[in-house]
Parts: C-alpha cells; sequence; structure tokens
C-alpha cells in the first residue's frame, strides 16, 4: 500500500502501521498523522510498561498483539491465552527449563520424608496426606495461573474503567472528534486487556525461575496442603551457596512443608488471607483527574518521561480507609504466617542441618527483598505481598514457644480473634505474657459473675 504524504507513519514501525489500519479503517490516516505530530514512539511504551523486547522486539510483540486484537475481547478483559503463552517463553529466555528427571523427583521425594519426620516433632499440625512434587517452571506456571488470575483481575478492570473514562471525557470536551474516540476505545480496550496479560505473562515466566515451590510469595497458590520442590531453583540455590545439595533441598522442603500444613490444618487462613486481598483489589481506585493531568505532561515519544510517570504514581490506587484496614490484617496475616514458619523450621532442623543459620538468613533475606519479577507482581496485583514485619513476628512466636511450648502455640491459630493483632507485633517478646494476664483478669471476671448468679437471693428458700 502507498502511503500518503504527511500520514506515512514516520518514526513508527509498519507493524504498528498495520495494526493502526486493522483498528480504525478509513480513519487510520487520521490517526497515524496524530500519532507523527505527537511524536508517540511505541517503543518508548512497551519500555516504559516494563516489557522485556529481548529477542522479539517491537516488531514481535505487535505482531502478536495484532493477530490477538482482530479476535480480542472488546471490554478489556485480560487476555489469559497471551499470559500463559508469554509466562512459557519468558521462563525459556532464563535457559532451558528440561522436564524433572526420575531421580529427581526421588530426590525431592526423599528430602519431604525427612523434613517431615522432623516437622512432626515440633508443631501439632501434621502434614498432609499428599505426596511432594517435583516442578518444572513450566509446572509451576500451570498450577499457579489460576490463582493468578484470580488476584489480578480486580486491577486490569480498574485499569480498563480509568481508560474509558479518559476517552468518555475527552469525546465530551472534544464532540467532533468523538466517533474518532469511539473508534479508538475499540482498539485501546483490548490492547489494555493484551498488554496486561503479556505483562503478567512475562512476570511469571520470570518468578518460575525464581522460586523454590508453591509457597514462596506466602500466599497459598494451590490447594491447601499441596506441596512441591522446583529441583533445578533448589540446585542453583545450592551452588549459589556452595553448601550441600541434599542439606538445601530439606531445609526447602521443610519451609514448604510448614507452610503446607498450616494452610490445610487452619481452615480458615486461606480465606482470611485471599479475603484481604480480595477486599483490597475490590476497591481499587484511580485518581483520574491526576491521570488526566499527568497523562497531558507526558511526552510520549520520551521512555525517561513515560518511566518517572510511572515510577511517580501513575496508575497508582487512592487508599480508602477499608482498604488501609485490608492491608494491615493482610500484611499481619503474612508476617505471622512467615514468623511461625520459620520458627517451626527452626526447632525440626537446628539439631540436624550444621548450615540452618546460613540457609535462614538467605531465606529471610529472599522474602524480605524480593525480585524484580515480584516486585512486577506487586504492580500488577496492586499491593506489595511482602511480610515486612516477619523478623517481630518470629520473635513473638519463638517467645510463645519458649514460655508455654508448641501446643499452646499452635492452638493461638484455632481462630482469627486470637492471632497476635498488628499492634501487639510491636512488643513480640510480651505478646505472651500480656495474653495471659488478659486471660487470668477475663476468668477471675467469669468466676465472680458466676458466683453471683448461684448465690442465693432475698426470697430463695434456704439451702437444705
Amino acid at each position: 500500500m502507498t502511503e500518503q504524504p504527511g500520514a506515512d507513519g514516520r518514526d513508527l514501525p509498519p507493524e504498528l502501521v498495520e495494526l493502526i489500519r486493522t483498528w480504525f479503517g478509513p480513519r487510520a490516516d487520521e490517526v497515524l498523522e496524530t500519532f507523527r505530530t505527537a511524536g508517540v514512539n511505541p517503543a518508548a511504551l512497551f519500555e516504559a510498561a516494563g516489557l522485556d523486547q529481548s529477542g522479539t522486539g517491537v516488531a514481535g510483540v505487535i505482531g502478536q498483539l495484532t493477530s490477538l486484537l482482530r479476535s480480542g475481547s472488546p471490554d478489556g478483559a485480560i487476555n489469559w491465552e497471551l499470559a500463559q503463552d508469554t509466562a512459557r517463553k519468558a521462563s525459556l529466555t532464563k535457559g532451558a527449563d528440561p522436564v524433572v528427571a526420575d531421580s529427581q523427583a526421588t530426590q525431592v521425594d526423599e528430602a519431604f520424608k525427612v523434613a517431615d519426620l522432623w516437622l512432626d516433632q515440633t508443631t501439632e499440625f501434621s502434614a498432609a496426606p499428599m505426596p511432594a512434587k517435583a516442578l518444572s517452571a513450566a509446572d509451576w506456571i500451570e498450577a499457579t495461573l489460576p490463582r493468578w488470575r484470580q488476584l489480578t483481575t480486580p486491577v486490569a478492570n480498574s485499569l480498563t474503567k480509568a481508560m474509558t473514562w479518559l476517552m468518555e471525557q475527552h469525546a465530551r470536551e472534544h464532540p467532533g472528534a468523538a466517533e474518532l474516540t469511539r473508534d479508538a476505545s475499540r482498539g485501546v480496550l483490548p490492547l489494555i486487556g493484551s498488554l496486561f496479560g503479556l505483562q503478567l505473562g512475562l512476570a511469571l515466566g520470570q518468578l518460575s525461575r525464581e522460586v523454590f515451590g508453591y509457597t514462596d510469595t506466602g500466599l497459598p497458590l494451590v490447594e491447601p496442603g499441596a506441596t512441591a520442590m522446583v529441583p533445578q531453583a533448589a540446585a542453583a540455590f545450592a551452588a549459589d551457596l556452595q553448601l550441600p545439595p541434599a542439606e538445601v533441598r530439606i531445609f526447602l522442603a521443610a519451609r514448604e512443608s510448614a507452610h503446607a500444613r498450616l494452610f490445610k490444618r487452619v481452615p480458615w487462613l486461606v480465606d482470611h488471607l485471599h479475603g484481604a486481598v480480595e477486599a483490597y483489589a475490590s476497591e481499587i481506585t484511580i485518581d483520574l483527574n491526576r491521570l488526566e493531568t499527568m497523562v497531558a505532561e507526558i511526552d510520549l515519544g520520551d521512555p525517561d518521561s513515560l518511566r518517572q510517570a510511572i515510577s511517580s504514581g501513575l496508575l497508582a490506587p487512592m487508599l480508602t480507609e477499608r482498604q488501609r484496614s485490608s492491608l494491615r490484617r493482610l500484611e499481619t496475616a503474612l508476617a505471622l504466617v512467615e514468623g511461625w514458619v520459620d520458627v517451626v523450621v527452626l526447632e525440626a532442623l537446628r539439631q540436624n542441618l550444621p548450615d540452618l543459620g546460613s540457609l535462614r538468613e538467605m531465606a529471610r533475606r529472599r522474602r524480605a527483598e524480593g525480585g524484580p519479577a515480584e516486585h512486577m507482581l506487586a504492580t500488577l496485583v496492586g499491593l506489595e505481598l511482602r511480610p515486612r514485619r516477619a523478623r517481630q513476628a518470629s520473635q513473638l512466636w519463638q517467645s510463645v514457644t519458649d514460655r508455654a511450648g508448641p501446643r499452646e502455640r499452635d492452638a493461638i491459630w484455632s481462630h482469627p480473634d486470637l492471632l497476635p493483632s498488628h499492634e501487639e507485633l510491636d512488643q513480640p517478646e510480651s505478646f505472651w505474657d500480656a495474653r495471659a494476664a488478659r486471660l487470668e483478669a477475663d476468668a477471675a471476671i467469669d468466676a465472680e459473675i458466676a458466683a453471683f448468679l448461684d448465690s442465693p437471693g432475698p426470697n430463695d428458700p434456704p439451702a437444705a
């Protein structure tokens, strides 16, 4: 096709020109002219969004989106097929992902058997009767994607609503361009769903090469009680630390099994954690007035301008009081889970693994800092899934263990109302003594009430 002067898509990749012509038909020349005069640089848009272009470049990404948008969802729903396919491909960019060998599966099974034997002596929660799985990175993606879908959908929906509002606002302020705006929305909304799916896939693909099992994020991502290990990741971890692989596998198996026991034997905990995430995400709203102002000030051809806008909170949600409450509840629960696991694993392995101190500290550091993939997921989920107060929670659970023993410690999980509060984590060493004092005072009051109710009244007949 011969391009018309003034609307030839100069400085735009030919794949983007084709995509725009697919979207807008006879209005494509007008849109191309707008892009050209505005200096929009699609490569900058992808780069600022954190989308890895290595290996395919803008042409490959746009070409993939072109085929997807022709049959895409018009309402901006996440393209899960794209997310899954991208996750697999992104994982392979980190190196080969071979099928788990029988010998590796045997090593994983043995590590979990040893870890469970030792954990049985330090916690009241028994292991679930489910065999541990040895996973490849691709297996991990397949197993956890349904839960990521649940966690990220509210954020994508909020972004779609925000972009729809901006287009409607533009149509109201520019009546002459209303038809063009409507045409643009039919292309942009599927693009949002595809870009979100693409970015989620990239994050999961990278994360699949960093995780050791199902529970690294602190959230149960599969059926409660299920356990797994990624042997390739465990071997790389052992090599980095220069520690015996068998010892590292037992340590990782103990942490995974401790998480799984807690999630399986405390029936309300999974709903408590996911409920806090969903309560937070369901009220995600974007400051549309601020978004509109910031968009007007962005140089769409400058990656640094875009990155600065995004990092400064271009799409940052406005926190409501209910969201702050949900966030505190989630942060506290994640810290308590991580702290309990840390203490239980320490008690189980302290006499059995010579390098437990190094392994424990490295695990804490990984959980506290996270990696690039987890930071990307934090943006997609809408909040940081980091146990910020895990050390305080470990101190609290250790204090309870020392003062009252494992049975009383684990009994605290019997009801959510018994869990330490956000404020009680501020003084972890005194939690159990303060709790015991309150229980003693409550018991004394109950005894006084019972004695009063049982005492004879003035009109009661004397006791025989």
